[in-house]
């Protein structure tokens, strides 16, 4: 689930809410809805904010992309 340097690893809270997504994305191909993600994370306790930061940590250092608002992994996190 690394991807990023050594130097620059993946903050815990976006590593949380990753393995938190991953199994409610990956029998998904076509995506989720970001809407239905987030409430997705609500209600798993992440804290709004923490949601905000992390999906963008995540889109920023591809381990996530989005279609069409639709929130999917990227194939090396299937």
């Amino acid at each position: 689930m690394k991807r990023s340097s050594p130097s620059r690893p993946l903050p815990t809270y976006a590593e949380e809410v990753l393995e938190s997504l991953q199994p409610k994305l990956k029998p998904t191909p076509e995506g989720l809805p970001q809407d239905t993600v987030e409430a997705y994370l609500d209600t798993e306790g992440f804290e709004d904010s923490t949601i905000d930061v992390a999906l963008e940590e995540l889109l920023n250092r591809g381990y996530i992309y989005i279609v069409n608002d639709q929130i999917r992994l990227t194939e090396s996190n299937i």
